[in-house]
């Protein structure tokens, strides 16, 4: 599935969104630059994940608006 940016349609993006995998959760965070990299730092500082996890910050077509998006294997916990 590749991400389209509401209102552009036909209009051609880098982006595909990643393929569904059960033991996988994916992260998307679409927001203004800053605030994208805010949150990207933020997640590394509290040791969620490594900011090289995440797919460097593209524009969506929309004015000032950017996605990333990061995938992390899921942990099976003992209940």
């Amino acid at each position: 599935m590749t991400f389209q940016p509401s209102g552009q349609r036909g209009l051609p993006t880098p982006f595909a969104l990643p393929t569904y995998r059960p033991d996988r959760l994916t992260h998307i965070l679409l927001g203004d630059y800053a605030a994208v990299v805010e949150a990207i730092n933020r997640m590394e500082l509290l040791r969620y994940c490594d900011r090289v996890a995440w797919i460097e910050p593209i524009p969506t077509g929309r004015s000032g608006e950017y996605i990333s998006v990061m995938t992390r294997r899921l942990v099976a916990t003992d209940e």
